[in-house]
């Protein structure tokens, strides 16, 4: 079943999202890019009030120079009890030691999330890789937030990159500038998650104050489908033993 993951930037935010019923909140700062790290203390004081009563993913930033800082920054949020770590695609995928070094934090039970960014080209080929290294998971964003998923690729595109994900035995994640009015259309997908901020936001503007009515809005139409899909499974089954 399709789970929502709700971006926060600060302890406030995150208590509303976990109240609106939230599946994932996921810690990030909307004003240093389209993956920036939210600041150390508040990503603790957020750790430190709803830990524990629902899954924590949290990104560590784009501008690495070095496989070491980003390994370092991994093992960093890790250590402060997140589930999951986010990090973007970049250069450092391609890296001689790349695969022995996430591998090593995989084998150390730390869930890390790869973020292919969708106006960009996906090199689809990296998947199996991942899972060599033991990801958790794949997901598809965008790093420029004037247009949406939606408007740089096709539903094919989607489709093969969620199914790949599926065939690599990796979670599946969207996300980049989605409004809830999207929900339906990409449930046809059937990602394992779907990702909003600012479709989430007063007036639309992912910098702005997180809305709880829209929060509310999207559990509902993603609980609402699922319960569909469950009930359609029943009904299948049933007739395939009758």
């Amino acid at each position: 079943m399709t789970q929502l993951l709700i971006s926060v930037r600060n302890v406030e935010e995150a208590l509303l999202a976990l109240d609106a019923g939230a599946d994932i909140i996921d810690l990030k700062d909307p004003s240093v890019g389209a993956l920036g790290a939210l600041d150390v203390k508040e990503t603790r004081r957020i750790i430190q009030a709803i830990g524990g009563f629902g899954l924590l993913s949290a990104t560590v930033g784009e501008q690495h120079s070095s496989l070491i800082d980003l390994v370092r920054d991994i093992e960093a949020r890790a250590e402060m009890g997140l589930d999951i770590i986010k990090i973007a695609v970049s250069r450092l995928f391609y890296v001689e030691n790349f695969l022995l070094e996430m591998a090593k934090l995989t084998m150390a039970n730390i869930k890390i999330v790869a973020v292919f960014f969708s106006d960009e080209a996906i090199d689809v080929a990296l998947l199996p890789v991942l899972q060599k290294a033991g990801f958790y998971g794949a997901m598809l964003d965008t790093k420029s937030k004037t247009h949406d998923l939606l408007a740089v690729q096709t539903k094919h595109t989607l489709q093969s990159f969620i199914e790949s994900c599926e065939r690599n035995q990796l979670r599946s994640g969207l996300a980049g500038s989605l409004k809830t009015q999207y929900i339906e259309f990409l449930l046809e997908i059937n990602p394992t998650y779907i990702g909003f901020r600012g479709g989430v936001c007063e007036n639309s503007v992912r910098n702005a104050a997180l809305s709880k009515d829209k929060v509310i809005e999207a559990r509902n139409m993603l609980h609402s489908h699922n319960k569909y899909r469950v009930n359609a499974h029943k009904i299948l089954g049933l007739a395939l033993h009758s």
